[in-house]
């Protein structure tokens, strides 16, 4: 095969909520808050896609997977990946994304997909694929974040009130799809719309 073998997608969107739907004195800078409003986001994204009929019952997409929390920004971070299909064993086409809050009511989402198109019967790639993880990894490296000086004030002040800044260890797949299993009452996603994205 000649020509393009694959690509490396990149992505960043800063993602907050309408103002009639806005969590009421919550603070995305609070990690135990930050993985509540991860939740809803990951339910209201991925989570009511699913197949039709008598597949109805089967997710389009699984994750978060390989959950992994980080220390180098100076807020709560985390990375994970959501992979297209329902088998947790096997990833396909999946996203890596990583998110990290900068204001109250706002956080920043970079999404990595790689795209393959010269592979085997398998779906496995028939060509080197390091230099597209090299990159990838060079730019998620290269991520750093400066606050200002009322955002770091605010940061500052839910330290003082929590303490520890880290988002959990683990975060489970989630139960998806959710028109089929809806979440538990306390964990109901707010209406799709009430989602907004500055891609």
């Amino acid at each position: 095969m000649t020509g393009c073998k694959g690509e490396l997608i990149f992505s960043v969107c800063v993602i907050g909520r309408f103002n009639e739907h806005r969590f009421e004195n919550l603070s995305f800078f609070n990690p135990k808050a930050f993985e509540v409003v991860l939740l809803h986001y990951l339910n209201e994204r991925y989570g009511h896609h699913n197949w039709e009929n008598e597949l109805s019952h089967i997710p389009r997409f699984h994750g978060p997977i390989d959950w992994q929390r980080y220390s180098h920004l100076p807020v709560p971070s985390a990375s994970f990946k959501i992979s297209r299909g329902s088998d947790p064993m096997k990833l396909v086409r999946p996203e890596h994304i990583f998110v990290f809050p900068i204001s109250d009511g706002h956080f920043v989402e970079i999404c990595f997909a790689q795209d393959f198109y010269s592979f085997d019967s398998e779906h496995r790639p028939v060509f080197d694929v390091s230099p597209m993880q090299e990159l990838q990894d060079a730019i998620f490296n290269s991520i750093t974040l400066e606050l200002g000086p009322e955002t770091q004030a605010r940061v500052d002040e839910v330290k003082a009130e929590i303490g520890n800044m880290q988002l959990c260890k683990e975060f489970a797949p989630l139960k998806w799809p959710t028109n089929i299993y809806p979440p538990e009452p306390s964990e109901a996603p707010q209406p799709q719309k009430s989602l907004k994205a500055g891609c």
